[in-house]
């Protein structure tokens, strides 16, 4: 029979949707429910997603949280909830909430509810067929459940925001609600906004930017992110194998009845097995290995502007579609191999991974797959296996100082006295490392204005552009766009042993900027404190003016102070007095083992174009100090521990790594590294270019 999928799916989402409201203002919550702000729906036991504008109707509440109120369906009172996350905290700005305008409420008195399944697949806008939407409406007789379908007309910008198209209305009261995919069986999407009068459809954002949730400071199992989407595979999956009860349908079931699986490698209900599994396991040790595993299967790595995947759920969406026919399922099957034996940030359950293993095997065998394939299967599996083992056997415990953000700790909490030392950091050396690039160009037109650009850069050299905005305010303070394109780009470079440094192009009219001050969150810590920040000028480029002379004398001072012995110059103050720079020709015939130091700024006696004129002499390594308002008039702290770093390196490659501890010591209170306050270094790999200086860079 040709079954409609909206009645098939309709009576599961429309379940577990509920209303947003005031919370309950009596212990007992025997009050009727308040006026809707908005709809919300279950993700997880417990866990209800809804948009950041209902969930913080009326303000944050105290401590950045609140609690609010939820009418769920089939319960007679309302119950309480508690706003987790919300991305913007705030509107500040008034209007349109910025996106993603996402919310993660805690239920804090646990009623029986259903629960939707989420899509894992990352997508921009998922399906050209029809799409459901539910939610609740107020009317003259009260509130009313609604739901409609329409279509998804396309993409608004690039924090996917869905177009809805203007098929059927979206009123005000179901923002918050699911989106359903009713071809697949699955929520793609949360109801954000109805379009301004006249104009048709509506708008969403995708489930995708669920992502955006914070990472905990240390690896671990408190990433709400893992626990809400885990527990959400775990309760699919229980469902699915519950026999017992067999009088309600399950989201699987209706995936079967609507043939969402039809020409795909995997059933409704294998799929949720799968996922079950995988949701056990600890999550990936980092998005940047999960990466690289997704790479070495599928032959590209993931290029796209959408959140990155962070969990084994969104590395398996990635794979759907790639192949069809046996092939895929081959895929599928070897990715849930690597999940089982890949390396763990805290340990397993007991039997977890064997299970996740046999499963693959019986899958393959279950399906025919051909006997090289299956044999292939486990020789991959068993050295994996010892491969793992042979490298926890010889790891031993993480040296101090390796935890993201971390600093190197001596007994009783306190950093390390030999702090400046430590040279098992991150480190943008000659050869290619991961980093990430932010672009700033102020408008000379326009005081105030700035336009950035934040990329990505793999090993490998290539860059791949996260976002980019135009005549922001400032740059005083990032603005939340940009904030959150830097911790996307954060997250995919990051590795539990070492953040990612960050590159950050500025025209020589802004080298003076301290960006490494910046703050990433209110609360949080500077970003020079969490990891190596780094300036390179663009404006302009020394490069361009050299003579041939000048430029061979560029690289192979590069080369010089990456291999070998390095030795710090102060240029412009002896014995606690300003002097004027060396003559040019005296600049650039120094060692090239030379590390130049500036000390001076122009208010305290320095030259103006001291920088430039060091840049211009064949220098791509240079610390300098900012202008500061109360700075110490005795240079000799400075000039003592500027030498004690440069040589506690060994070679530049370590120096970003160097001043990222200094930073971070000074964050944590550490009288001795005060002398370092202002602290700036100028790290320009001649061989890598800045995107526009070369080759034009092309968003993907």
């Amino acid at each position: 029979m040709d079954v409609d999928p909206f009645e098939t799916l309709a009576p599961l989402a429309a379940a577990a949707t509920v209303r947003i409201h005031a919370a309950p203002t009596g212990y007992d919550g025997g009050e009727p429910a308040s006026r809707p702000w908005g709809s919300g729906f279950f993700v997880a036991p417990n866990w209800v997603l809804t948009c950041a504008h209902v969930a913080l109707r009326g303000g944050r509440g105290e401590g950045g949280r609140r609690e609010v109120g939820l009418t769920v369906r089939g319960v007679e009172r309302p119950v309480r909830g508690r706003v987790e996350w919300a991305r913007p905290a705030e509107n500040p700005a008034g209007g349109l909430w910025p996106a993603p305008d996402l919310a993660l409420v805690r239920v804090l008195d646990p009623v029986p509810h259903a629960c939707v399944w989420l899509s894992e697949r990352t997508a921009k806008v998922f399906t050209r067929s029809e799409v459901a939407f539910f939610g609740c409406l107020e009317t003259e007789d009260g509130i009313e459940d609604i739901s409609g379908r329409c279509t998804i007309r396309g993409e608004l910008g690039s924090e996917g925001l869905l177009k809805l198209g203007g098929e059927d209305e979206v009123p005000e009261g179901v923002s918050g609600g699911p989106v359903v995919d009713l071809a697949r069986g699955e929520v793609i999407g949360i109801l954000k906004a109805r379009r301004s009068a006249g104009r048709d459809g509506g708008l969403a954002t995708s489930i995708v930017q669920l992502r955006r949730v914070p990472l905990p400071p240390d690896p671990g199992p408190d990433d709400l992110y893992q626990q809400v989407l885990g527990a959400h595979d775990r309760h699919h999956a229980d469902r699915y194998l519950d026999v017992a009860d067999l009088a309600e349908q399950t989201w699987t079931d209706a995936q079967s009845d609507v043939h969402a699986a039809v020409g795909r490698a995997l059933t409704p209900g294998q799929r949720v097995e799968l996922l079950g599994l995988l949701a056990q396991l600890p999550p990936p040790v980092s998005t940047r290995r999960l990466d690289e595993m997704i790479t070495a299967l599928r032959g590209r790595p993931y290029e796209g502007t959408l959140p990155a995947p962070r969990g084994w759920r969104d590395g398996l969406g990635l794979l759907y579609e790639l192949r069809q026919g046996p092939a895929e399922l081959e895929l599928i099957l070897r990715y849930a191999v690597h999940a089982a034996t890949a390396d763990r940030p805290y340990p397993a359950e007991p039997g977890v991974e064997g299970r996740l293993r046999d499963w693959a095997g019986a899958a393959a065998a279950n399906a025919g797959l051909s006997r090289w394939f299956r044999a292939n299967l486990r020789i991959e599996q068993d050295a994996r296996i010892r491969e793992r083992d042979a490298r926890r056997a010889t790891a031993g415990p993480l040296a101090p100082g390796v935890v993201v953000g971390a600093m190197p700790q001596a007994a009783g909490g306190a950093p390390a006295d030999a702090w400046y030392l430590d040279a098992e950091l991150s480190e943008p050396g000659p050869s290619p490392e991961p980093f990430v690039l932010l672009e700033i160009t102020p408008h000379g037109w326009e005081r105030g204005r700035y336009d950035w650009r934040v990329c990505a850069a793999r090993a490998t050299g290539e860059l791949t552009s996260i976002d980019e905005d135009y005549r922001a305010v400032g740059p005083d303070r990032p603005p939340e766009r940009l904030c959150a394109a830097l911790a996307e780009a954060f997250r995919r470079g990051d590795e539990p042993d070492g953040p990612v440094p960050l590159q950050v192009a500025l025209p020589y009219s802004l080298l003076g900027f301290p960006v490494e001050e910046w703050r990433l969150a209110p609360d949080g810590p500077q970003l020079g404190e969490q990891r190596p920040v780094v300036v390179r000028c663009t404006d302009p480029v020394p490069d361009a003016e050299d003579s041939e002379e000048v430029h061979a004398l560029r690289l192979a001072r590069w080369t010089k102070i990456h291999v070998g012995r390095m030795a710090s110059d102060v240029l412009d103050c002896a014995d606690g007095a300003p002097r004027p720079l060396p003559a040019p020709a005296a600049l650039v015939s120094r060692d090239p083992a030379t590390v130049p130091v500036l000390c001076r700024t122009p208010a305290t006696g320095g030259e103006p174009a001291a920088l430039h004129r060091v840049m211009a002499s064949g220098y791509n390594v240079i610390l300098w100090r900012r202008e500061m308002s109360d700075r110490d008039p005795d240079c000799g702290d400075f000039h003592r521990g500027v030498d004690r770093t440069v040589t506690g390196a060994g070679h530049a490659g370590k120096l970003p790594g160097a001043l990222w501890q200094l930073r971070a010591a000074l964050g944590g209170g550490m009288a001795d590294a005060r002398w370092a306050r202002g602290l700036a270094l100028l790290y320009a790999d001649p061989l890598g270019p800045l995107p526009g200086t070369d080759d034009p860079l092309e968003a993907l």
